[in-house]
């Protein structure tokens, strides 16, 4: 390239080449000045698309003028390749200054205000940075620092610059957000720009780790080493600086630049004054000051003195016994947690009585029987059985004036309402029967109106539509709809009515349940507001008695707990103590109790070894165990290695391991809501999975070997369980785009999905020729086939398949048998039709099959049942 003239610049030298393009520095003869040119990868600009998102970046990035941020003159392009005109600036990177050691403390704090002020400039317009790290940042000989690569950045609220796995960022420097593909603002640039200050403090980088996947498990999880073990040079400010700066969570980070600057200056004029402070003093200073000793040392007490200090010194006392002394009045008692019940099997859906003296719960009693109501008296040692019923009852609900409780029950194909005495006898059923599609079931619940007179539950005419809130009157039965959610959400589930009857708070999922928020409402009418942000699963919500709190169960930023907000909006808060497996709390409307459900259960994976393909088997051992969850587990194609997803990371995230199930390795790092149904590529070099994101449920792939993943389906739609076609080009999925779930399938690469199935389908496998593709369809018990091409879609299987829990191979499918009570393990064999029991007698349904390349061990997920207790907080506040 060296004396090649592209348009009016003439290419001097090659300057540096790294992952984002190849730069030279050259000679403008039009404007006859030295500048720098940067020629983009194809990737950035693949398509028209991406081409206008980079210009649209690029243009706001020119118009920054800045003296520390590298200016941009123009975008060009030359021969179908971007190129961006720049600064020329002469001078080190600041990486190349740290190489030979770590900074002087003074050096530190000018070069990092001077960064501060070039972020500040950008971020105030809405600029993005992505990439800041030490390479990026030049220092000229007079120590001016100018910032690079801005045209790279990311304009805040717009789309981002190309497909969301683009490694845009060293990894080293990116923040926890970054690298769990969350949604990124300017504080993930003060994280990167802690990573530096770190890095010119100790001449280290403060995360590290051997391989991609374990440098990013560190930034996301470890702490790094404290800088005052490099160097005792640092104030207290400076520390508290650092600490703020590399905090995980963005909300307890620096939220701006000049937040930090001004505490750099700061920093910076302390440190000053103790520079001027250690300079010697003058002789005549020190003879005064003696002069000034001596005479204090010869002056007599005056005789008033010793008096008055007895007499303060009494006063003293007697403030600090009677003024200081704790009242026992005052004492505010710990909150205290204390199991409510201890019973075997399930205790579950508590819900108060209006004094807050009774807890009405759901429990199949001591022989493991269909589910009834049971009510029990605090402080008492056995519950009283208020229902009688062979159909399976849920979600109590007790009524604001004491009298009733409303209820479900699903009966047969049926789901109806009840309402009953609380002291027993006739139940009276509400004017509502409905297939329990058109009723949210486990995952809504029933609320009453403040004046008792209307039960509130969520509600959907059809299949299609998502969920309303329904006010019913119980005595004159006209309903009344209270919420209109959205046509494109799975609708309005959960709801809480605050303690004076007045506003309506309720759940919202998205695409799916696992993606909902917190909205409030006046009861009656008025405009619905949103509280929470997250997209996360959420598992019950109660008031605060006061009416000014909303607490809930939800696992936002990757903890599974109990959270509560202000019912005003504002920031979720972790409430502490009560563990990862509290769910459906409750607050009682009277007193100071809170009650919630503990789940007691383990989700391992489980192995069963064969002789040889299709023979029986009795042997069962757990292969993959944690004190977490652990699942979805599937062979590499070379039988080596096994795929899984568990949650011993403290989120749901991707693992593999070899196929003794040893040597644990985390792959995925997105430490949020939901990642799962892993899937190898036929080359065993990538897996393809699920995972939960801004409310959407996507297919992602990563590397075997760990690194960022990379997210292929981008619709606002619920796309999951991928698999791989056999020559690898291909990712079949199933998705809700079209409302009814139908398999689909999309480039390796992303790019336009394509329908596969029209009349239905969950999960899907090619056949080793790939001329056929099998499917089973949601909530049936068939596996169907069609030709990949397209055409007819045939039965293969009419009977007792599970549709997520089975498996295809070259010989036959491998299902479970969740119709026969024993759950057995069968062996379709796709030549001869015959069916043979490989595994009987498994006790529990099991999920997630998946059978070795040399079909000598079967895997599956078993959940461990442990049941349920109701837990008491005693002393909530």
């Amino acid at each position: 390239m060296k004396d090649k003239v592209i348009s009016h610049f003439k290419i001097l030298e090659k300057l540096g080449e790294g992952g984002m393009g190849v730069v030279y520095k050259a000679h403008d003869t039009k404007l006859n000045r030295t500048v720098a040119l940067k020629f983009l990868p194809a990737s950035i600009t693949a398509n028209e698309t991406d081409k206008a998102r980079f210009l649209q970046e690029a243009q706001a990035a020119a118009a920054l003028n800045h003296t520390n941020v590298c200016t941009i003159h123009e975008i060009r392009e030359h021969e179908d390749q971007q190129f961006i005109v720049m600064e020329y600036v002469e001078g080190l990177t600041l990486s190349e200054k740290i190489k030979s050691g770590p900074l002087e403390l003074k050096t530190v704090i000018d070069y990092a205000m001077q960064i501060g002020e070039g972020l500040k400039a950008a971020h105030a317009k809405g600029i993005v940075h992505r990439d800041i790290k030490s390479s990026n940042i030049m220092v000229t000989e007079s120590n001016q620092i100018k910032v690079m690569d801005f045209g790279l950045a990311k304009l805040r609220g717009s789309t981002k610059l190309t497909k969301t796995t683009s490694t845009i960022g060293t990894l080293a420097y990116m923040s926890p957000e970054h690298l769990q593909n969350k949604n990124i603002d300017a504080r993930t640039d003060i994280f990167s720009f802690g990573v530096v200050l770190y890095e010119m403090l100790t001449g280290e980088l403060p995360f590290k780790g051997d391989y991609d996947s374990a440098l990013m498990y560190s930034i996301v999880n470890d702490e790094p080493e404290p800088v005052s073990k490099f160097r005792s040079d640092l104030s207290s400010e400076f520390m508290h600086i650092m600490n703020k700066v590399l905090e995980k969570d963005p909300e307890d980070r620096y939220q701006s630049v000049n937040e930090m600057v001004v505490d750099l200056k700061r920093v910076k004029r302390d440190t000053n004054k103790v520079l001027k402070r250690s300079m010697p003093s003058s002789p005549k200073v020190e003879v005064a000051a003696q002069q000034s000793l001596d005479k204090a040392k010869v002056k007599k007490p005056k005789r008033w003195v010793l008096p008055v200090a007895i007499v303060s010194a009494v006063i003293l006392m007697i403030f600090i016994v009677v003024i200081l002394k704790p009242s026992s009045e005052n004492l505010t008692p710990p909150m205290k947690i204390v199991p409510f019940t201890s019973l075997p099997g399930y205790e579950r859906m508590p819900t108060f009585s209006p004094d807050g003296n009774q807890i009405a719960f759901v429990w199949s009693g001591e022989k493991g029987n269909n589910p009834d109501i049971y009510v029990k008296q605090i402080g008492t040692a056995e519950p009283d059985k208020l229902t009688e019923h062979s159909g399976n009852a849920i979600i109590p609900s007790w009524s604001p004036d004491g009298r009733l409780i409303a209820f479900g029950r699903f009966y047969g194909n049926e789901l109806g309402l009840y309402t009953i005495s609380v002291r027993g006898g006739i139940e009276s059923k509400l004017p509502i029967v409905v297939n329990p599609n058109l009723f949210a079931g486990f995952s809504g619940n029933i609320s009453w109106s403040r004046d008792s007179k209307s039960v509130i539950f969520p509600y959907r005419d059809r299949f299609n539509e998502p969920f309303r809130l329904i006010a019913l009157n119980v005595e004159t039965h006209e309903a009344d709809t209270l919420t209109y959610p959205p046509t494109n959400t799975i609708g309005d589930l959960l709801s809480a009515i605050s303690p004076d009857g007045k506003t309506l708070a309720f759940v919202r999922a998205t695409t799916l349940i696992q993606a909902a928020d917190i909205y409030v409402k006046q009861y009656s009418n008025g405009d619905v507001k949103r509280l929470t942000y997250d997209n996360a699963g959420i598992y019950g919500l109660t008031w605060t008695r006061d009416g000014r709190k909303i607490v809930f169960h939800s696992h936002r930023s990757g903890n599974v707990n109990l959270w509560r907000i202000s019912a005003k909006g504002g920031t979720s808060e972790l409430l502490a103590g009560f563990g990862q497996n509290a769910y459906h709390p409750v607050i009682a409307p009277q007193g100071q109790y809170l009650a919630f459900v503990q789940f007691n259960y383990q989700r391992n994976i489980h192995q069963i070894e064969l002789a040889k393909t299709g023979d029986k088997s009795d042997s069962q051992s757990i292969l993959i165990a944690s004190t977490q969850e652990d699942g979805s587990g599937v062979f590499s194609p070379d039988g080596e290695k096994i795929a899984f997803g568990s949650t011993r990371s403290g989120s749901p995230e991707i693992w593999i391991c070899d196929k003794h199930g040893k040597n644990e390795r985390q792959l995925t790092f997105f430490g949020g809501a939901q990642s799962g149904s892993p899937f190898w590529s036929p080359s065993g070099e990538e897996i393809a999975f699920d995972h939960v994101e801004d409310g959407n449920r996507d297919i992602y792939v990563v590397s075997a070997q760990g690194g960022m993943a990379q997210r292929i389906t981008t619709e606002v739609s619920d796309d999951g369980i991928p698999r791989w076609s056999k020559d690898g080009e291909w990712i079949y999925f199933r998705s809700n785009y079209n409302k009814d779930r139908q398999i689909w399938k999309i480039p390796r690469n992303g790019g336009k999905a394509i329908q596969v199935t029209q009349n239905g389908g969950f999960a899907a496998f090619e056949s080793s020729d790939g001329k056929w593709l099998y499917y089973s369809r949601p909530n049936k018990d068939s596996i169907w086939k069609m030709p990949t091409q397209g055409g007819e879609e045939t039965v293969v299987i009419n009977h007792s398949v599970h549709y997520r829990n089975w498996v295809l191979k070259e010989e036959g499918i491998y299902y479970m048998n969740y119709i026969d009570p024993d759950y057995n393990i069968e062996f379709f064999n796709l030549k001869t039709n015959e069916i043979t029991i490989i595994a009987e007698n498994l006790e529990t349904l099991n999920m997630y099959l998946d059978v070795s390349p040399d079909r000598r061990s079967i895997i599956f997920t078993q959940f461990t049942e442990g049941g349920s207790d109701i837990m008491l907080v005693e002393n909530f506040r």
